[in-house]
């Protein structure tokens, strides 16, 4: 029995791929949340509320980015 008729490549070929590519995803957009927080303090810091609110703003949606993205990916795996 060849390797190859047990195991059905294209598959687990697009698994790795789509696996990496939503991991680096992840990452830079969980990489915005940092970056917004941290801005964030900084420019209420220096007194400048209206770019600590965009900053803010920034990581709050990149959280939610994140957090639909796990919710996703848990609903992927229990549905299949």
């Amino acid at each position: 029995m060849i390797v190859a008729e047990i195991i059905d490549t294209h598959a687990a070929w697009q698994a790795v791929w789509t696996a990496s590519v939503a991991g680096v995803a992840v990452a830079i957009v969980f990489s915005f949340a940092v970056l917004g927080a941290t801005r964030s303090t900084d420019m209420r810091r220096d007194d400048r509320p209206v770019q600590a609110a965009l900053y803010a703003g920034l990581a709050l949606i990149s959280v939610a980015v994140v957090l639909g993205a796990i919710v996703f990916a848990i609903t992927l795996i229990t549905t299949k």
